[in-house]
């Protein structure tokens, strides 16, 4: 940095200094040209004022003697009336005197003065002084301040060389013993002795080698006893682990039979299902065949009711034995099947009589699905048998969701001719409505008859997977 500043310094002083003589001289040697063509102007007057055209040309002659002078033009009332190197000062624009004075090309300075008689001007005197001399010294000068420039520019380096191998020389040995310190080897010191800060610096550096080299000493032998308790811990988690891989093995074959025990008790389970499933269907067949010889249409209808009510309990334990759930049933598939069921099994034209079914997804276990099912054939069945004739046409629609209170809601209605106004389903003679009530009550539930342009059934019970949940 400081071999920059002194290359600045010497460039500015070549620069500047050259630049502000020159600019001085050329101010001088304008302010002396000048005065000379005014002092010529003077004389040319004078003589022409008394006529004495001699003294005139004897002031011009003294004029030209002057080797700096390179053209004269003088004119008098507008005409010319003395010219030296005419075509020199026509070349450098003699008469542009209110432009530039100085003409670089022919290193030139233009001057001029008016000629003057009695405050009345009767002329013109241009000259024109060669800058060659002072253009000359100029570069002397510059050559000379150039030289000295670069002895100063040298010196001055060859001094901060100096100087800067005596102040970082020291530095430099405390820049080897830290790589060398970086690398390992903490026997390296800083082996100078003097007082100044380089000094304090070098001594306040092996103080620090020194701690560091008794920290890494005490280090080691930390880091040897851990490793000794690192051996002795690991020895003890590989014991454990080897009772953990031991109990992990024994939990395995623990799982392995309880999955086992699961499985045969599913498949058990299943073999349950499908047996209720086909006992039940045996019980019906049963009903079926003892039917054919019944004559008497209402012991006929018992028989058919019977039937029903067997094969929907059967359903149930088809569904949950053909899913692979055991607990429980999807009831809007076991809905679809079992009134498919009912139209069948009392022949029900569907051409005429429409179903419906608008059931939610929804997952029963058997202890709501019986008798909920049981509820749903025995309501099917009464809109079947009892509320369209033989030509009328109708339409039956299920309806069964959640409600706000995630209550199950469960709604059959139709459009035939209606219930008694007057109807208590707990005081009839009907067995089938009686049944509703009672399973209505085995669920905890409310059923509700509406007679408005046919039968509404509505039966509102909790969810039983909520109660479980709970």
């Amino acid at each position: 940095m400081i071999s920059i500043v002194i290359g600045l310094i010497s460039l500015f002083v070549y620069y500047y200094f050259p630049m502000k003589m020159e600019e001085e001289r050329l101010i001088s040697l304008q302010e002396k040209a000048n005065a000379v063509a005014k002092i010529a102007a003077y004389g040319v007057s004078a003589g022409l004022y008394f006529e004495d055209y001699a003294a005139s040309q004897e002031e011009i002659e003294d004029l030209i003697k002057n080797e700096e002078i390179r053209y004269v033009v003088i004119y008098k009332d507008d005409s010319l009336y003395y010219e030296y190197n005419t075509f020199i000062a026509v070349l450098n624009d003699y008469r542009n005197v209110d432009g530039d004075l100085i003409s670089k090309k022919w290193s030139i300075m233009k001057s001029y003065a008016p000629i003057l008689i009695e405050d009345k001007k009767i002329g013109d005197i241009y000259i024109g002084y060669s800058l060659t001399a002072v253009i000359a010294k100029i570069d002397d000068l510059r050559k000379n301040i150039g030289i000295v420039s670069l002895i100063l520019f040298v010196i001055g380096a060859l001094g901060v060389f100096l100087i800067s191998k005596i102040f970082t020389r020291p530095l430099s040995k405390i820049v080897w013993a830290v790589n060398k310190i970086t690398d390992g080897d903490l026997t390296q010191r800083v082996e100078i002795k003097s007082n100044d800060e380089v000094g304090f610096l070098s001594r306040s550096f092996n103080d620090m080698v020194e701690k560091i080299a008794s920290t890494n000493k005490k280090m080691d032998t930390i880091n040897k006893e851990l490793e000794n308790r690192v051996k002795d811990r690991t020895r003890e988690l590989e014991g454990t682990l080897k009772s953990l891989q031991k109990e992990n093995i024994q939990r395995k074959t623990v799982e392995q039979e309880i999955s086992r025990s699961l499985h045969e008790k599913e498949v058990l389970l299943k073999e349950i299902h499908h047996r209720v499933k086909n006992n039940l269907q045996i019980v019906s067949s049963l009903f079926f065949f003892q039917s054919k010889k019944i004559t008497d249409p209402k012991t006929l209808d018992m028989f058919r009711d019977g039937q029903n009510r067997v094969k929907t309990m059967a359903l149930i334990h088809e569904k949950l034995y053909q899913s692979g759930d055991l607990a429980n049933i999807d009831f809007k598939e076991y809905i679809k099947k079992l009134t498919n069921f009912l139209m069948q099994s009392y022949g029900v034209n569907q051409s005429k009589i429409k179903l419906k079914n608008n059931v939610q997804k929804i997952k029963l276990g058997v202890d709501t699905a019986v008798p909920c099912g049981l509820i749903i054939n025995e309501l099917i069945s009464n809109s079947l048998k009892h509320g369209f004739s033989d030509t009328d046409n109708g339409e039956i629609k299920i309806d069964m969701g959640y409600d706000e209170t995630n209550k199950l809601l469960l709604k059959i209605s139709d459009n035939g001719k209606g219930i008694p106004k007057d109807l208590k389903i707990e005081e009839s003679d009907s067995l089938g409505l009686r049944l509703v009530y009672n399973l209505s009550t085995q669920l905890n539930g409310t059923v509700t008859f509406f007679n408005n342009n046919g039968t509404t059934v509505k039966l509102l019970f909790p969810n039983p997977n909520l109660k479980k949940a709970s």
